[in-house]
């Protein structure tokens, strides 16, 4: 049996369609609180009605908190297999120690917790914001570790602390294995996270800037997770990590691949650093006056007008996985947000 934190955000959601849909037995933790209209949502767009529902029924969802370890030490029995895929994501200064200690912290009980359980495999889903700055020219990779700048947000050393987390549990027996995608292509909650760019686009939005990242789309993450964890592949991917990104993609192309799919004008105006600097000052005011968390921010911004590069290349290398075009993603996601808009 596979356990899966993380089930009800948009990666999260995705793994469990393609566990349950490979014939996983899957026990996923979600919070108390947690609404699960998301993942079932998730689960329409790739499923009937009728296979969405034999699907999710296969899910045996415990409620617990990371930061408890008493709450999730008997979801664990009978566990053969970690999926650990939650994490707080902020870029909000606010938010900085909360989510150092969610995630840091969450990721250390789970090890901990795996290891008195004599669960001795753990697949870890990190960043790319959780790997180090190479030289100039030299795309990113999994051999480049992390080192401390002021440009490096609190969210990426929350991951790359998180990923010391796992190794520790790799130096004391456990097998274990790493995913860093980029940015993750996919449909979901449109007012959060990467499915926001739809949104974003579909109302208009007219800036654009000059740098850019690695994308990779969910479906693709969720199947080399699902993919390696199989016993065929886990004893040559283990205790290693692998980057998960399909291509390096300014932002200004993909504002214009979204607006292309979606029908709409693509953004026309540079964000240049100042504007930028301008936008997240005035976003952090207008925050003090409605006791809201600001819009923009200068972690969400930082590096907007950098482009960043990453070589998601090893996957390919070591077993039969390819991945889909950064085209073909924005097509699909864009497909389902005009199906749900229209």
């Amino acid at each position: 049996m596979i356990y899966v934190t993380g089930g009800t955000g948009m990666l999260g959601a995705h793994l469990l369609h393609r566990l349950t849909k490979s014939g996983y037995q899957v026990r996923a933790l979600k919070r108390e609180n947690s609404n699960l209209d998301q993942t079932k949502k998730i689960f329409s767009y790739y499923s009937s009605e009728e296979e969405a529902k034999q699907l999710l029924a296969k899910i045996e969802w415990v409620e617990g908190d990371l930061l408890d370890r008493d709450s999730i030490r008997e979801h664990l029995e009978g566990i053969d297999f970690i999926i650990h895929a939650a994490a707080m994501v902020s870029f909000n200064r606010r938010d900085r120690y909360a989510m150092l200690h969610n995630n840091v912290e969450g990721t250390a009980n789970l090890v901990d917790l795996a290891r008195e359980s004599g669960i001795n495999r753990f697949c870890h889903v990190s960043s790319t914001s959780a790997l180090g700055n190479p030289p100039e020219g030299v795309p990113s990779s999994e051999e480049h570790v992390w080192n401390n700048s002021r440009k490096r947000t609190a969210y990426g050393k929350s991951k790359f602390l998180s990923e010391m987390e796992v190794w520790r549990g790799m130096n004391e027996g456990m097998e274990v294995l790493i995913v860093n995608p980029g940015v993750i292509i996919g449909p979901g909650n449109w007012d959060s996270g990467s499915p926001q760019f739809f949104k974003t686009i579909w109302n208009g939005f007219k800036f654009y800037t000059r740098g850019g990242t690695g994308f990779v789309d969910v479906l693709d993450v969720s199947a080399a997770i699902v993919s390696m964890m199989d016993q065929s592949q886990w004893e040559v991917v283990k205790n290693q990590r692998y980057v998960l990104v399909a291509r390096n993609v300014g932002f200004r192309e993909f504002f214009n691949l979204v607006a292309d799919n979606l029908g709409k004008r693509r953004p026309t105006i540079p964000a240049g650093d100042w504007l930028l600097a301008i936008a997240w000052r005035l976003a952090l005011i207008v925050s003090w006056f409605s006791s809201s968390s600001p819009a923009i921010t200068h972690d969400s911004v930082n590096g907007s007008n950098r482009m960043s590069h990453y070589d998601g290349a090893q996957i390919t290398r070591i077993m039969p996985f390819q991945y889909s075009t950064v085209e073909e993603s924005v097509a699909r996601v864009a497909k389902i947000f005009l199906n749900e808009h229209r």
